[in-house]
Order: C-alpha cells, then sequence, then structure tokens
C-alpha cells in the first residue's frame, strides 16, 4: 500500500454474518478517497462472518484486515486484537451492525478535526436504523444522546462502542481497552481518555445502528441492566456480569 493509512475502522466480530457484509461495504468508495482500512477482529464465529469477510478481502485487497482468536473473548479483547493490526493515526471503533448516514461528512469532519486540534478523541450521536425506527426508538435515543452530550460537560465522559474515535498514540499509551471489563468497556475507555487530552462530541454527525438488543430486552430492562453495570464498575470498580450475551 502506498499511501499511510489515515483511518482504522476497528470492528469486533461473533457471528455477525448477517450484518458485517453491508456494513464493510458501505465504504468500498472512501476506502481510498480518505485512507481508510478496515480491521474486523473475530470470535470464532460459526456462521458465515468469515467468509463474508474473505470476500470483501478479495474485492478490497489489503484495505480489508481479518484476524480471529479462537480463544474466547469479550468485546474488550476484540477490540484490542484489531487495534493491534490497526496502521491508522486515528481509531474508528464501531459495531458490525452499525451504518453512517453521511460518509463524506462524516470522515472529512473526523479527520479535520483531529487534525487540526489537540482533540484525543471523539463521538457522535448514535440513532436507531431510519426504516427501523419508531416512536419509542426516537425518544429513547434523544434521552441517550442528550445523557451523553450533558456527561462531557460535567467530566464524566460516557461514549457508546457504536462510535469511538481515539488517536492512535494515545490509545497505545493508556493500554487500550480494559480487557477485564464484560461490559462497560466504552465508557471506561473515555474516562480514561479525557485524563490524556481533549474528548469532543461531534453532534452534528451522526451513526445509525440495529434496535436488535433493544427488541431482545426491552428499553426497560436494558437500561437498568445498563445503570447495574455503570454502578458496578464505579463503586466495584469491575464488571457485575459475567458474560454479555450478543443477540443475532
Amino acid at each position: 500500500m502506498v499511501e499511510k493509512i489515515k483511518l482504522s475502522i476497528i470492528i469486533p466480530t461473533k457471528n455477525e454474518g448477517k450484518y458485517i457484509g453491508p456494513t464493510i461495504g458501505q465504504f468500498e468508495e472512501y476506502l481510498e478517497k480518505y485512507r481508510i482500512e478496515i480491521i474486523i477482529s473475530d470470535a470464532n464465529s460459526k456462521d458465515e462472518t468469515a467468509d463474508v469477510v474473505r470476500s470483501y478481502q478479495a474485492k478490497f485487497g489489503d484495505r480489508v484486515k481479518f484476524v480471529q482468536s479462537r480463544e474466547k473473548q469479550n468485546i474488550a479483547i476484540g477490540r484490542n486484537l484489531g487495534a493491534a493490526q490497526a496502521t491508522g493515526e486515528i481509531f474508528f471503533h464501531t459495531d458490525a451492525d452499525v451504518r453512517i448516514p453521511d460518509k463524506d461528512r462524516f470522515f472529512s469532519t473526523v479527520i479535520s478535526r483531529f487534525d487540526k486540534s489537540d482533540v484525543v478523541a471523539a463521538t457522535v450521536p448514535i440513532w436507531i436504523y431510519p426504516e427501523e425506527s419508531g416512536l419509542m426508538d426516537k425518544m429513547y435515543h434523544i434521552l441517550m444522546n442528550s445523557v451523553i452530550r450533558l456527561s462531557f460537560s460535567v467530566g464524566v465522559y460516557l461514549a457508546k462502542g457504536e462510535c469511538q474515535l481515539v488517536r492512535r498514540s494515545v490509545f497505545e499509551k493508556i493500554g487500550g481497552y480494559n480487557e477485564t471489563i464484560v461490559a462497560g468497556e466504552d465508557c471506561n475507555l473515555f474516562y480514561r481518555l479525557h485524563k490524556e487530552g481533549r474528548i469532543r462530541y461531534f453532534y452534528r454527525l451522526a451513526v445509525h445502528h440495529s434496535p436488535r438488543r433493544f427488541r431482545e430486552y426491552g428499553y426497560i430492562r436494558l437500561s437498568l441492566i445498563y445503570l447495574r453495570e455503570g454502578l458496578s464498575l464505579l463503586f466495584l470498580r469491575k464488571s457485575y456480569m459475567k458474560e454479555w450475551t450478543p443477540v443475532r
């Protein structure tokens, strides 16, 4: 590869054959334009995930990397394994079901802001896929995004794994994600990052994700789980749950 990679998209997977193809495919015309690479960090999927990723490797060449672990792992380990293979200056940690509605605006803004400032990390508002979004989805995500944005003002720095943009040098300096954390590794990362420099909330950008977990658990139950895990990390310094069960 002649050009130095600017941005590495890092996606952990576990049986994501249904989503990973469209997720990778959405970046086709942007890989060269914005000097992007995609790293899929797979936790020994038993479905067609590996085959789908390899088909994109054949199409996109070394712009797509695939690392697969045979060991049992949590999402923090998967994200770190992917980051270890990344060569970009900016890490974009995201999930297998995430879509970006305006990719030109997203990537040009992110690269510009990281290049021209002292930003060490950033995130953006998260919404449900428009074609699947109902009133409850919209209301919940308005509240969630408002809480995340407010957290930046009070020094808590919440951020979800659907979109975590991090300067590579700082990510490596703090040792990446805390691999002992089963759930909440995303918020823990940003809390640690804020001690290293400026964190931004790009409120004019957005990413969309699947409502599958909300459909499986319901908004009330899932919110209580998030609250329980947050309190456990705050007071006990560890996750309450032993394993974060994927929803496929």
